[in-house]
């Protein structure tokens, strides 16, 4: 049965349509603010992946050229990979959805949100987010939301929501707010040197949107909304935990009893083999909790070294940053370079400068066709000490537990 749900939001109309598009998903809504058109949909797999430790969630953001009236200017005209666009768009929505699935979760969920139709004072990437958030409010997946998401500009001294392309142009600020009624979830800012009292404020007032969105979908829910389906959760039990706590804590303790992170880490492997043999026959074809149930005392007493005793695990006070160096002119022959070096975490960042004419071509459904600042980063494995050849995959950490997987 068609459903249609309006409120405003900005200034301007916000409609969320069901039961019209994509019945087949386990939830889908269709959202138009202004003539901005995307159609979100979210689904879930019947079984769980095996032989994974972490929430299998993946959003997709696809961009469609038709949406702004171009064709792609590939050799066969068909639409390509992401854009750097889409990307960043895919994790914009993807971080303030994945907290609120149950831990342990380990079915697949696919969320795709197709941009369809674009008026450029109504940027897609906040309809994207809220119809995300009302198409899983409104299905059978398990999920503790619905939130809301805003995009908050300061212009002449005052806060606009989900401001135009004129707005856009004189703001001081780009600010992106996610959160539920309760809590701010995610933040995504960029700004021209405003004060740490305007952008508070800025974070205050996208809360006060986001609950009128929260409170639009939960009227929604109340009404089309479908029960919660019980899937199965990887969790350790309570009596690994308690085996796991009572022998593995004066360990953990011992763990980050030093500074150093090299023997850190070393003490952290020793620790996790001597856990894994101690329990192989108590908790035989178990291993997975026992490892969970570790990970969960580590954090626990890292925690409580840093909130109680206020003592990060290098050995900084919370007000202490990481002595910092940098070098200039490092290279003779290109334009610029530099590196920056933190702790262990180094970069050495090359700039080199082409006429305009050299300009990238952007095939996009923004307001920007061409480029001609671009940033590429690399991410080696002798940067983590990984003998790995060019081209191939970095191993994923175990840590932490329900990671993100890379949009695109």
């Amino acid at each position: 049965m068609f459903k249609s749900y309006s409120m405003e939001l900005g200034g301007r109309t916000l409609t969320l349509e069901f039961g019209k598009y994509a019945e087949q998903a386990s939830g889908a809504t269709f959202v138009r603010y202004g003539d901005t058109c995307v159609l979100v949909t979210a689904t879930v797999a019947d079984t769980p992946r095996p032989g994974i430790d972490f929430f299998p969630l993946s959003v997709d953001f696809e961009e469609k050229l038709y949406s702004v009236g171009h064709i792609p200017g590939s050799w066969n005209r068909r639409e390509g990979r992401p854009a750097e666009k889409a990307i960043l768009t895919c994790r914009l929505i993807d971080r303030p959805l994945r907290p609120l699935f149950p831990k342990g979760m380990r079915h697949d969920v696919s969320v795709v949100c197709t941009v369809m139709s674009v008026e450029q004072d109504n940027i897609p990437d906040i309809p994207s987010m809220i119809g995300a958030s009302a198409a899983l409010a409104t299905s059978q997946i398990p999920w503790a939301g619905p939130i809301g998401a805003v995009n908050i500009g300061y212009v002449d001294g005052e806060y606009i929501v989900n401001p135009t392309v004129a707005q856009r142009e004189k703001s001081l600020m780009n600010l992106t707010v996610a959160g539920t009624s309760e809590a701010v979830l995610m933040v995504e800012a960029g700004a021209k040197e405003v004060s740490e009292e305007v952008m508070l404020g800025a974070i205050l007032f996208a809360h006060e949107e986001i609950k009128k969105i929260v409170a639009f979908i939960n009227g929604i829910v109340a009404e089309i909304g479908k029960a919660k389906k019980e899937f199965p959760l990887a969790l350790p039990g309570e009596d690994v935990k308690a085996a796991v706590r009572e022998y593995a804590l004066p360990k953990v303790e011992w763990m980050f009893e030093t500074f150093e992170r090299s023997e850190r880490n070393a003490r952290e492997e020793q620790v996790k083999a001597e856990v894994a043999e101690h329990f192989a026959e108590t908790f035989e074809g178990r291993e997975q909790e026992v490892a969970d149930a570790l990970y969960n005392v580590q954090k626990e007493v890292m925690r409580r070294h840093i909130i109680d005793k206020g003592i990060r695990p290098d050995g900084r006070k919370l007000t202490e940053v990481r002595p910092i160096w940098c070098e200039v002119g490092v290279l003779p022959r290109p334009h610029g370079s530099a590196v920056f070096t933190r702790g262990q975490t180094q970069v050495m960042t090359v700039a080199t400068l082409a006429p305009m004419s050299e300009q990238q071509i952007i095939d996009g459904i923004g307001t920007e066709d061409r480029k001609r600042y671009m940033h590429h980063y690399n991410f080696p494995g002798y940067s983590t000490g990984e003998a790995h050849r060019r081209g191939q995959a970095l191993p994923q950490p175990r840590t932490p537990r329900d990671r993100p997987r890379r949009a695109g």
